[in-house]
């Protein structure tokens, strides 16, 4: 059974406008984001760093971890959409970014 993506990015938005909306991605040791979509360019900028993965329930193999460290700043192009299975907090520390979905190309 495949889950549908959701445009959700992140865990709160916080501001949007015709330009730019952005998200707090936060999550507690154990606590994941669903299966989401990004159809927009994007950067987001790592508050509290961590442990990652990307778990893809359909293909195990695709699965993997990832580690950002505080103040890291990641820009990433959606082309014509970017799909992140479901993003696992494996750390044993609170992981916390912000993302910035940038609307006009």
């Amino acid at each position: 059974m495949t889950i549908e993506a959701t445009e959700n990015v992140g865990t709160r938005l916080l501001f949007e406008n015709e330009r730019i909306r952005v998200w707090d991605l936060a999550l507690e040791p154990g606590q994941s984001l669903e299966k989401h979509v990004h159809r927009n360019d994007y950067l987001f900028i790592v508050l509290a760093g961590g442990a990652l993965r990307h778990v893809d329930p359909d293909h195990p193999e695709n699965d993997r971890d990832v580690r950002f460290e505080e103040n890291q700043v990641v820009f990433l192009e959606a082309g014509e959409g970017l799909v992140h299975e479901r993003l696992v907090n494996t750390g044993t520390e609170p992981y916390r970014n912000l993302v910035i979905e940038l609307k006009e190309k």
